[in-house]
């Protein structure tokens, strides 16, 4: 008897602690809403823009970046120093599919070139908000990060990048809302 209730207790403990981390839960119905649809900065050198995307998913799951060269010099995109944002804060840094888990661990992410004339496009997903897929997973279906909701509020990238005349760092976001559709 004593054997049984502490199974049963241990079995209780188990499902609250994964209902715990299983964090907000919203109704299907609910539709996911990004004001401004998407952020952009004109700058003489670049023409930056971001925009959340959901995927296959009913919230947004991560950002497309796109960076539009509009100098005669190359661009770089800086990884290492470029941020996620929420709430106008840092939140460490982004990944995408093919980054090394090594590289952004030592913080040593290659820097992304973009050419004179070149629009550079990317996924791009918060490292605290995604999931390493397992080994199996990565060989069946070909990804190995899966993105993970960006959470209501203030969500965006403070962007850094390096050009002839030095270096930028320019923050775009966008608020993330959700509403239920009747």
């Amino acid at each position: 008897m004593k054997h049984q209730r502490t199974i049963g207790l241990s079995l209780l403990l188990i499902g609250l602690a994964l209902w715990s981390c299983s964090g907000v839960q919203y109704p299907p119905s609910t539709r996911w809403v990004a004001q401004p649809e998407y952020r952009e900065v004109d700058a003489p050198q670049f023409t930056a823009r971001i925009e959340p995307q959901k995927g296959e998913y009913a919230y947004f799951a991560f950002f497309v970046l796109t960076l539009t060269n509009n100098s005669d010099a190359d661009l770089m995109v800086d990884w290492n120093a470029s941020r996620y944002l929420y709430k106008g804060n840092p939140q460490g840094v982004f990944v995408f599919e093919g980054i090394d888990p090594a590289a952004v661990k030592t913080a040593t992410v290659p820097p992304e070139k973009v050419t004179p004339g070149a629009v550079f496009s990317r996924q791009i997903m918060p490292m605290r908000l995604i999931a390493w897929a397992p080994v199996k997973a990565q060989t069946a279906s070909g990804r190995s990060i899966l993105p993970g909701m960006l959470p209501v509020g203030e969500n965006g990238i403070l962007l850094s990048i390096q050009h002839a005349d030095g270096q930028v760092t320019l923050p775009l976001s966008v608020h993330i809302s959700t509403t239920d559709n009747p």
